[in-house]
């Protein structure tokens, strides 16, 4: 059986203002496990995430976290406008006192990976969204991450450039197999990218349903086109009408 990488136990969370975001929320992820999080805005799936990187304490429950290695990709790319792309992808290595010849490593395998070897010198200015995003992904690469936490982080990208770096991230995972936990609002997506997928029910959010995606490591866009890619995405949308009834 593989080992748990990320443990939610009977987790609930409240916060001052008297929201309350999560309840009795029970999930496990397995190491190397790739699973999307699903359900309505304001469900508290961004919540999750911040519980498993530690930003947040749940009110009640427990969360388990077998790693410190950890790479945060967030809605924005959220990059210093004053510093290159190279100098951004080596600000995680630089705050945990790294020595500067395996920083300058790290960084370099980091920039080649996500395909931005020839940007070093750009400036976020100077780069598309869909770049933004992948200095982003970069910069948390050079952690050498074994649980990556991916916030929406395509959302507000073009269907193109979005399918692209689905498929630029599967590749990662498919090399690294770190752990993954992926918030996003599209179904599509969600199956395209995840071992599994978790749906979560309106706030206060649970999780009510939970779909094993059975196509394999090997995926194209033959497979978001396929009956079988369908027939689950559908099977998911009536779980998701379902919390917001």
């Amino acid at each position: 059986m593989p080992e748990s990488q990320v443990v939610f136990d009977s987790v609930s969370m409240a916060f001052p203002g008297g929201t309350v975001a999560l309840d009795g929320v029970d999930l496990t992820v397995a190491r190397g496990e790739f699973v999307a999080l699903l359900g309505p805005s304001g469900c508290g799936k961004s919540t999750l995430l911040r519980l498993a990187s530690g930003l947040e304490t749940a009110t009640s429950g427990s969360t388990r976290v077998a790693t410190r290695q950890i790479g945060y990709v967030f809605q924005d790319a959220t990059l210093l406008p004053w510093r290159t792309v190279r100098q951004n992808v080596a600000l995680f290595a630089e705050l945990d006192h790294l020595d500067r010849a395996e920083t300058a490593s790290r960084v370099d395998d980091a920039l080649g990976r996500v395909g931005l070897a020839g940007f070093e010198k750009h400036r976020p200015h100077q780069l598309s969204g869909g770049m933004r995003m992948r200095v982003s992904l970069a910069r948390s690469l050079v952690n050498q991450p074994e649980l990556f936490l991916f916030d929406e982080p395509f959302g507000a990208l073009d269907e193109f450039t979005r399918e692209r770096l689905n498929d630029d991230v599967r590749a990662l995972w498919v090399r690294e197999r770190f752990t993954g936990l992926f918030v996003t609002h599209s179904i599509p997506e969600a199956v395209y990218m995840a071992t599994r997928v978790v749906v979560m029910g309106a706030r206060p959010g649970r999780v009510i349903g939970e779909f094993e995606v059975p196509f394999g490591d090997a995926r194209d866009e033959h497979t978001r086109y396929s009956p079988e890619f369908a027939e689950l995405a559908n099977a998911i949308s009536d779980c998701l009408k379902g919390a917001m009834a």
